[in-house]
């Protein structure tokens, strides 16, 4: 799979990071793109941007599951120590506490501009129930062309799922950036084994997949 950090679908927001890079880009074209050379994608993104207001989080899950992305990850914006974005808050006196330990993209540390800071952690627990539920897996997994694929992303999926309760320990202890490797690593031959082998050996199955409405 491939990491890409689509960071957030306004394109005012993106402006507004300094995030020129991905302006003018079609992120929907990016990720037909990489499908159609058969890449599972995890895309990443960022809410708590000062563009940011109730609507970010439905409209992202929605996207991301229309899109067919096998895997996303939301982060909370966070203004580390040592940054702009963190002397630039400081400033504006928008920064809520200086514990260290809450500078996880998990926690709302500064005060948002369109959202307050319960909101926006609502809505970041909010994104990850909703894109993970097993409906929003069945229907990513449809958006794609081919039996094979959509048996690939629904098992990848499912099985990421199944690590749900652990990978919440992980980010929890701080592990994140070096479990992420071993858990795509158990995970991928795992997905790819079980869409051979049941692209073969359940034509019934296959079929009905087939038959699936796309990006709907």
């Amino acid at each position: 799979s491939l990491f890409v950090g689509f960071e957030t679908l306004s394109s005012s927001s993106l402006e507004g990071a300094g995030k020129h890079q991905n302006l003018g880009r079609s992120y929907g074209e990016v990720a037909r793109r990489l499908e159609s050379l058969g890449i599972m994608i995890n895309g990443s993104f960022v809410f708590g941007l000062d563009g940011d207001d109730r609507d970010v989080f439905p409209r992202t899950v929605d996207w991301a599951v229309r899109s067919g992305l096998t895997t996303a990850t939301f982060h909370i914006l966070t203004p580390y120590p040592g940054t702009a974005l963190f002397a630039e808050m400081a400033a504006q006196k928008r920064i809520e506490t200086r514990n260290w330990d809450l500078y996880d993209t998990r926690h709302v540390v500064y005060r948002p501009t369109r959202l307050s800071p319960e909101e926006l952690k609502r809505g970041y627990d909010w994104s990850y129930e909703a894109f993970y539920r097993w409906g929003s897996i069945f229907k990513a997994a449809s958006a794609h062309p081919t039996v094979k694929h959509r048996l690939k992303h629904f098992f990848y999926s499912a099985g990421w799922k199944k690590f749900e309760r652990a990978w919440d320990l992980v980010i929890r202890i701080k592990q994140l950036s070096q479990m992420r490797p071993v858990l795509e690593a158990v995970l991928a031959p795992v997905a790819h084994t079980v869409a051979d082998r049941a692209t073969e050996r359940l034509p019934t199955k296959a079929v009905e997949l087939q038959r699936l409405p796309l990006g709907q």
